[in-house]
């Protein structure tokens, strides 16, 4: 599960760039996948907008990763989730750019 969660939006991206699309298409693929998250449209996903997302998907998940990621502590979780969006995060300014 935590492979699953730390992969999130990079998940879809990979299946796409595996299905032969490349550089502009994968970019666009990620920009959707945080547009999905960006819950007050203002083009960056904060790390609680990026949170939200997560646990909305996690609720509506049913596969055994799905399971074992909720239960996790809440700490545990949010820890994880912040520990992703670091990573996704790579200009470190605090946000991710939903607009691609």
């Amino acid at each position: 599960m935590l492979r699953f969660f730390s992969q999130l939006p990079l998940a879809i991206v990979g299946v796409i760039a595996v299905a032969g699309f490349t550089g502009a298409r994968v970019a666009s693929a990620q920009s959707e996948v945080y547009c999905a998250a960006d819950i007050n449209h203002d083009g960056r996903v904060t790390l609680q907008e990026y949170e939200s997302w997560a646990s909305n998907r996690l609720m509506v998940a049913n596969g055994a990763r799905a399971q074992r990621f909720e239960e996790l502590s809440p700490e545990r979780q949010a820890t994880i989730l912040q520990h992703r969006f670091e990573k996704l995060d790579i200009n470190h300014h605090g946000f991710l750019d939903c607009s691609g």
